[in-house]
């Protein structure tokens, strides 16, 4: 080969070779835990570096905890590098279902995803495990569902991944308990037998051996006090629970689920040996249960924690391959089922409702304590009721004269009182009915008696227009009189005498008075039909009428487009007389309440005008009634029984 003509050939691939040589360094210092800025440095054009901090806020004091940093090298490739380990803990546990490859195969998948140096497993019993999980000493805990609700709002951990097995149908149903006794045991069917009964079982903080157990014998109403009154302990050895019921020496057993039958597998125990209690078809595919099932094991952070990380931990877990054993990770599930046999048990969150209180045992006890008290209150008011009967019988003769006399003046003094009081009351209703009806005629024939005044002053009055104003004052003052005689028959308790009359003449009456009035410049639209026949006084059909009117004038004095409705139909077994104004727009609450008596919305008002209606309506045997408008002001409707007429109009205006 000509050195010459190929000295570019070799002089690219003496470069190609440097460079390959210094990326592969690179990455060996990398997989050795390098620096983080140098390993940057080295890779030959890193396309994206991101950081990711699993500080709570930046600027805070917080727990320090990993840092994270993900890489995207050239060639596609990704890598994590962290500024500490990442510390997993695992809980130590006694059941075969995670004593299996679950751990082991759970430490492989996060060291080939993460790294082996970048990570730091360890195995911790359960007061070693609360003791780093309140301290924060671990980044991540996998650990039973027990544990887990336990402290999962006290130290705020949150879930990541749930255990599942092969042998469940969901991941919420993965553990529970099984009863057993020897196959030749007649006396003992079902787990209600175990009252007062040798029981074998794990230890008293075994969730599966000991908890779900007891819950399932208290939900099936076993007193526990007598089914767990002798039962013998023996840690973590599954073989000697059996073996201590088949040899008589304990009448039954409790066991987790699939106990029974891994010794059956391993040849240690037969099956036929064993009689099962309670078993549910179908509640696990491969192994007997007697109980509930319940979530089992949770793979678990704190609120809070590297987003980024914990996302990149429930990818490689969501990613495992099944073990032999058929356990894998998936997505966290509810652990309410747990939290429910803490509080059916009092332990764990609930322990406090365990303690004997005094407001507890009250509530708790409340039937028992009330019959009680009733039977002590009729005792001691048996007792006392004799005692004072014959204290009183005793003194009874001696005070009986005293006692009468002395009712009769305090009888004299109440009548005097009352008469008082009575009288007072009709003077002030009658000063203040005066003042509010007298006021419009009063104003009337005052206003009419200067408009003759100052025409007689100006020497410009005619006859016609004498007549007319002469005529006004003279009706005024009779309207005046009739007030004034209305109030003395009040106050005389003279009660008006109701009679058939047409109710609608009364109405144009009260209508003609407010238009002549001049109170007011609103549109009054009126729909009267005649033979509007009722048990009425005439007289007051027209003071209530003249009052919703003037209350309606009053209420539109300051709307630009002020409109008085006022319409009579029948409703029911009534003449309904509706008043309705536009104006100001209230809520039926403000109705309800100026509709009370001695209420009003004016600013100088006494509050009468709807009470003295009130009381017209009453007398009449009819209804009063106040409703809001939709869009804006009130409609006031009163309501008078229909009387039937000689003449049958009634019936006319009702279609018959």
């Amino acid at each position: 080969m000509d050195w010459k003509r190929h000295r570019k050939f070799w002089r690219d691939a003496a470069i190609a070779a440097v460079v390959l040589g210094a990326c592969l360094g690179g990455l060996y210092a990398a997989l050795q835990g390098g620096d983080i800025s140098s390993i940057s440095r080295r890779l030959d054009g890193p396309r994206e570096v991101g950081r990711y901090s699993t500080f709570a806020d930046v600027g805070k004091s917080t727990v320090q905890r990993p840092e994270m940093q993900v890489v995207h090298d050239s060639f596609g490739h990704t890598r994590f590098y962290f500024t500490k380990p990442v510390r997993i803990a695992f809980q130590e546990v006694t059941e075969r279902t995670v004593g299996g490859h679950i751990a082991e195969q759970t430490r492989r998948q996060l060291s080939a995803t993460f790294g082996e140096q970048n990570l730091q497993f360890v195995t911790l019993r359960s007061a070693e495990l609360d003791e780093a999980v309140r301290s924060r000493t671990v980044d991540y805990v996998v650990t039973t569902a027990a544990f887990f609700t336990e402290r999962e709002v006290s130290e705020r951990l949150h879930p990541i991944a749930s255990l599942m097995t092969g042998s469940a149908s969901s991941p919420t149903e993965v553990t529970g308990a099984v009863f057993f006794t020897a196959s030749g045991n007649v006396s003992i069917r079902d787990p209600v037998d175990l009252a007062y009964r040798r029981i074998a079982a794990f230890f008293p903080s075994s969730f599966p051996g000991f908890l779900v157990p007891e819950r399932d014998l208290l939900r099936r109403g076993v007193q526990i006090d007598q089914a767990l009154s002798h039962v013998t302990f023996f840690g973590q050895d599954a073989e000697k629970v059996v073996q201590s019921v088949l040899s008589g020496h304990d009448d039954a057993g409790m066991l987790p689920v699939c106990e029974i039958e891994h010794l059956v597998n391993e040849g240690k125990v037969k099956a036929d040996d064993i009689k099962i209690l309670g078993a549910r078809a179908g509640a696990l595919k491969n192994c007997a249960c007697s109980t509930d099932l319940y979530p089992f094991f949770y793979f678990v952070g704190y609120e809070g924690s590297d987003t980024t990380l914990t996302r990149a931990i429930s990818a490689a877990l969501f990613t495992m391959t099944r073990t032999e054993d058929g356990l894998e990770w998936v997505l966290p599930v509810s652990n309410r089922s747990v939290y429910d046999l803490f509080f059916d048990l009092k332990i764990g969150p609930y322990a406090h409702l365990a303690k004997w209180t005094v407001s507890r045992f009250v509530r708790e006890q409340s039937r028992t304590l009330a019959v009680l008290g009733i039977l002590l209150a009729a005792i001691v008011f048996y007792i006392v009721s004799l005692s004072v009967l014959v204290r009183r019988r005793t003194t009874a003769l001696q005070t009986a004269l005293e006692e009468r006399k002395k009712m009769e003046t305090q009888a004299i003094a109440s009548r005097d009182h009352i008469a008082n009081l009575e009288r007072t009351g009709i003077v002030g209703q009658m000063s203040t009915m005066i003042a509010h009806e007298l006021k419009q005629p009063l104003g009337a024939i005052t206003n009419f008696g200067n408009g003759l005044l100052r025409r007689m002053r100006r020497g410009k009055i005619d006859e016609a227009t004498l007549e007319q104003a002469l005529t006004e004052i003279v009706d005024q003052s009779t309207r005046a009189s009739q007030i004034v005689d209305r109030v003395r028959g009040y106050a005389k308790q003279q009660i008006p005498e109701l009679r058939v009359a047409d109710m609608s003449v009364s109405v144009e009456r009260a209508i003609e008075t407010f238009r002549r009035s001049q109170r007011s410049d609103a549109r009054l639209v009126t729909r009267v039909p005649p033979y509007l026949w009722a048990e009425i006084d005439d007289w007051e059909i027209e003071l209530a009428v003249h009052n919703l009117l003037k209350n309606a004038a009053d209420a539109v004095a300051d709307i630009p487009d002020r409109t008085i409705t006022l319409s009579v139909r029948p409703v029911e077994h009534y003449w309904r007389l509706a008043v309705s104004d536009n104006g100001p727009h209230l809520t039926q609450q403000d109705v309800d309440r100026f509709m009370l008596p001695l209420v009003t919305t004016k600013q100088h008002g006494l509050g009468l005008g709807l009470s003295i209606v009130s009381s017209i309506v009453e007398r009449h045997k009819g209804r009063l009634i106040g409703t809001a408008n939709e869009d804006r002001g009130v409609t006031i409707c009163i309501d008078i029984p229909i009387a039937t007429a000689g003449d049958g109009s009634n019936d006319r205006l009702f279609g018959a």
